[in-house]
């Protein structure tokens, strides 16, 4: 059984934005800023804007290290993304810097935007090579529904740091809106997030809809259709994330189903998430899956028709 320090370390993971992506995760499940409908990490149970080191820095690389030099084939990147709000690591910056030297590959940090209002946050995130951030609302009564967020939070803040952070920014952008039908779907509320983007830079405006089972039973994702109607609104630099995409990936850990638990901790996966993450046939990923459910270790759920098994989370 591997140490629970090893369970920062995820992946390689299919990402629908970056490729074979090695997950990071220095925040205690599930510790966020935000308590959003569609999270597939499931309820905040630690809703917060402070900033901590949760753990330090150097087991953080300590335990990316003895990763990597388990892999045959390296990840396409490294993302600090996981169990809940990356920018509430304190020594963000300070890791972002440590992953590059150590492992030599780009860094991309999942961030849902909140604390861009802190100039240090802006600061530290500057450091990284690509900067995924997500905007679901641009009126305030659409952000409180669908993002449920801290008391502290304002969505004016939260855009207005945005745009000082993309002013200064020099890495890649790859801006996401998930959209939920009854939530932000609205002529009103497609037109609000449309003006808001129109005041940043972004390379890339990603369309996503909550494909994967989230925090409330009634949320369910968008037809193709529709998907394709909101991309044609949102313009040339506009696209849909479709289902993740990725090579597929050596996988060299010694225990298979740990790993797989360890996966399915942070997100829910199907056959075929499994089989794109880590190498294995889908069969081989239908058949290991069966035995956890049968020992009780994982479950499964059906979601806008496909089958996802989730885990979860082990006390670190």
């Amino acid at each position: 059984m591997k140490s629970p320090g090893s369970r920062r370390i995820f992946g390689p993971v299919p990402s629908r934005r970056l490729g074979a992506s090695l997950g990071i995760d220095v925040i205690p499940r599930k510790t966020c800023t935000f308590d959003c409908v569609y999270c597939e990490c499931g309820e905040t149970t630690d809703k917060t804007c402070e900033r901590r080191e949760f753990c330090p820095v150097r087991d953080v690389l300590d335990d990316l290290e003895a990763h990597l030099s388990r892999m045959k084939e390296k990840p396409d990147i490294v993302t600090l993304s996981g169990s809940g709000e990356p920018t509430l690591y304190l020594p963000m910056g300070e890791l972002i810097d440590g992953i590059k030297r150590l492992a030599s590959l780009p860094v991309a940090v999942i961030t849902n935007s909140s604390l861009l209002w802190k100039p240090e946050v802006r600061d530290e995130l500057a450091r990284a090579d690509v900067v995924l951030p997500s905007l679901d609302a641009a009126i305030d009564d659409a952000f409180q529904r669908i993002n449920r967020p801290h008391e502290l939070l304002s969505l004016p803040g939260i855009i207005e740091g945005l745009e000082r952070f993309l002013k200064d920014y020099r890495g890649t952008v790859l801006f996401e809106i998930l959209l939920i039908k009854g939530y932000n779907t609205d002529d009103r509320n497609i037109e609000a997030i449309k003006a808001a983007l129109g005041r940043m830079r972004a390379d890339k405006i990603q369309l996503n809809t909550a494909v994967r089972p989230g925090t409330e039973r009634e949320i369910e994702p968008l037809d193709d259709i529709s998907m394709r109607r909101f991309r044609n609104f949102f313009g040339p630099r506009c696209e849909v994330i479709a289902s993740a995409r990725t090579t597929r990936m050596s996988h060299e850990e010694a225990d298979l189903e740990e790993t797989i638990l360890t996966l399915l901790e942070r997100r829910p996966c199907t056959a075929e998430d499994l089989h794109r993450a880590l190498g294995m046939s889908v069969e081989d990923a239908e058949s290991t899956a069966r035995k956890l459910i049968a020992s009780g270790k994982i479950v499964e759920k059906r979601f806008g028709g496909e089958l996802y098994y989730s885990a979860p989370r082990r006390d670190a």
